[in-house]
């Protein structure tokens, strides 16, 4: 816009006149007024406002590819999950872990209760007072535990809840110190009730030092000074009345059965023997492991329990290491017995726990 059409005169002189900030002021006045003016003549104009809406900032989702996976591992319910449980007692107050979880289609690690939530959760679900389990040694019932507390079991290679409570052993099974469990609601089975543990004979000593010397002399590892000095642990049991024990031996080289550093020359043998045919113990399955390489993993026998109803028991093995022992599971397919389960000293299953 022309500003001079609006003043049409000339007022150079008294401009010169005025002092330069009474000029700054007159400039001020007009713009005011010129501003009002546009204003003014505008007021025939709708105006549809401005609309402000405020939204909090986008929350953050950490940038971890398992973020999903541990939320919904928070997320599974644990009510009607069955469990198997190892056990001891001393005299009339016993303990239990959860192992594994037994599913339709195997075996899966129990849930990790790192967080006190999650702790807390399982006991509520499976260790609530008054809940009973059964007990069971060298596959037959033994008796039962009712929970009292609970608490949180560090022995093994990731936290586990820790049932406690009393126990009450049947009259042929006093001496037993360590057994399996289950939920008392999830014991369907048609489990034996008579504890007869095999009892321990000169030749079946003998056939598992036979099976021992067999093994080393195939994989070509280092004699140890004595071969039966080497045997740390020797168990027996039937799978079946009407079989043959079976023979389960550990043998290590420069090592006890324990947690610990491996020493130099190290390793381990874990052997099961059996007797199909009447001719003599052969050997079913074997655990060699060399500390250099592979790591210090020694295989001990726990005890046996058939858990999924087939007629065949599975073995539960605690595998000692350099740092840690955690659990381990073997099932019988064709007289062979292989590897089903076992933990991977990290945190469990992401898919279920």
């Amino acid at each position: 816009m022309n500003f001079s059409a609006l003043y049409p005169r000339d007022f150079s002189c008294f401009n010169a006149l005025i002092s330069p900030k009474l000029k700054i002021l007159c400039n001020k006045m007009l713009l005011f007024i010129f501003s009002t003016w546009i204003f003014l003549s505008c007021d025939s104009v709708e105006w549809g406002g401005i609309e402000i809406t405020l939204e909090g900032p986008t929350e953050s989702v950490p940038n971890d590819p398992n973020f999903e996976t541990q939320f919904r591992k928070e997320k599974t319910p644990l009510e009607g999950r069955n469990f198997l449980y190892l056990g001891s007692r001393k005299a009339d107050e016993g303990s239990l872990i959860p192992i594994v979880e037994i599913l339709p289609s195997g075996l899966l690690s129990t849930p990790n209760v790192s967080h006190q939530k999650r702790l807390e959760e399982f006991s509520a679900s499976h260790f609530e007072l008054g809940s009973q389990f059964t007990l069971f040694s060298d596959g037959s019932r033994i008796g039962t535990l009712t929970t009292t507390h609970n608490d949180l079991n560090q022995d093994y290679c990731y936290p586990r809840p820790e049932g406690k409570g009393i126990v009450r052993l049947t009259s042929d099974a006093q001496e037993v110190q360590y057994f399996l469990a289950l939920a008392r609601e999830s014991t369907t089975i048609p489990y034996l009730t008579d504890y007869r543990p095999v009892v321990q004979t000169r030749g079946l000593r003998q056939a598992s030092m036979d099976m021992a010397i067999e093994v080393i002399s195939s994989v070509g590892a280092t004699w140890p000074s004595s071969v039966l000095e080497s045997r740390k642990a020797l168990n027996f049991f039937r799978s079946q009345l009407d079989q043959s024990p079976t023979i389960i031996a550990t043998f290590t080289k420069n090592d006890a059965l324990q947690i610990g550093p491996a020493p130099v020359g190290m390793y381990s043998i874990l052997l099961i023997g059996s007797n199909h045919d009447g001719l003599g113990y052969q050997p079913t399955y074997v655990d060699y492991r060399s500390a250099v390489p592979e790591g210090k993993a020694i295989g001990r026998y726990v005890d046996h329990l058939d858990l999924n109803g087939d007629g065949q028991s599975e073995i539960v093995l605690e595998m000692l290491g350099e740092k840690s022992k955690w659990i381990s599971v073997l099932g019988l397919n064709a007289n062979t017995w292989n590897r089903t389960y076992t933990d991977s000293c990290e945190p469990p299953d992401t898919e279920r726990s």
